[in-house]
């Protein structure tokens, strides 16, 4: 059951969560523009790392998890293609309608989730084609 659940929901739960809550930055300040640290950095600049940030390289550490997924074939593998396409259609949406989700984290968030389908979907595909060029023809063809 585990590997039919896209892992970027989370991130989209959790994004949606703390922006529809309002819980964490407030009306003055969404929670992603929230600086998390300030790093000095050798060259004299400072670097300033917002929650966002922190979002977006969590979001990518999911990414690459599923990318890895999508290399098995099976049932599970199918279910988790078909549940990251609603994944990026309910980030789509969220991003075209609702308020507070019309910013570049969450559009950098839901190209991931676009990422994340079309990769899966191709990745399936190939390897289906190898498996069955492998296999030989198949009989009576």
């Amino acid at each position: 059951m585990y590997q039919m659940f896209p892992l970027l929901a989370i991130s989209l739960i959790v994004f949606a969560i703390l922006t529809l809550t309002g819980a964490v930055g407030g009306a003055d300040m969404p929670w992603y523009d929230i600086e998390f640290v300030a790093l000095p950095m050798v060259s004299g600049d400072t670097w300033h790392v917002t929650w966002g940030d922190v979002f977006l390289l969590a979001s990518m550490g999911l990414l690459f998890v599923e990318l890895l997924r999508s290399t098995k074939t099976g049932s599970e593998s199918i279910m988790n293609h078909a549940l990251s396409v609603v994944v990026f259609v309910v980030a789509l949406l969220l991003f075209i309608i609702v308020e507070g989700f019309g910013n570049s984290v969450f559009f950098l968030f839901m190209s991931m989730t676009f990422l994340d389908f079309m990769a899966g979907f191709i990745v399936t595909t190939v390897t289906a084609r190898r498996d069955l060029s492998v296999g030989g023809a198949l009989p009576g063809a």
